[in-house]
């Protein structure tokens, strides 16, 4: 007997491929989002700021192009993730919850943690860019426990 390849794939391989094909779709349109708001705010920035140096009081955007930037960064912050939620399987849901759960505990614990610390002279005062900094790697490193731990 000679041995075929298998051409049709299951109903549970199905499935799998078109999670992973969206997946990949959802991080290109990320992807794409996180480049034109960068690409937007790098070319029309009327000032001197810059974001990830913290003096982005300095930053000045046309008013249309602020109200188009905050609206992408609501899509890619807000509901590509909750709508990428409800099509992922339940493995992965879970520990894409224990993630955003992880990133929110350590703002709520971290952010009154760095105003005390402040208060005793031993960090400079808590700002935007790091409690944004503190969830983005809280979430990170939760995602990456419950990816080994589950």
């Amino acid at each position: 007997m000679i041995w075929k390849p298998k051409t049709s794939l299951g109903p549970g391989e199905a499935r799998s491929r078109e999670r992973n094909i969206r997946q990949w779709l959802y991080i290109g349109l990320a992807a794409v989002i996180g480049g034109v708001i960068g690409i937007a705010t790098g070319f029309f920035d009327q000032g001197d700021g810059n974001l990830f140096a913290g003096d982005w009081e300095n930053l000045k955007l046309p008013p249309a192009l602020a109200i188009g930037v905050a609206v992408l960064l609501l899509a890619g912050f807000v509901v590509l993730p909750l709508s990428g939620f409800r099509m992922i399987d339940d493995y992965k849901r879970e520990q894409n919850y224990i993630a955003f759960t992880g990133g929110c505990v350590a703002v709520l614990a971290g952010y009154p943690v760095w105003a005390v610390l402040h208060a005793g002279g031993w960090t400079p005062p808590p700002h935007a860019f790091g409690v944004f900094a503190l969830a983005y790697v809280a979430m990170l490193l939760s995602f990456l426990y419950a990816r080994w731990r589950l």
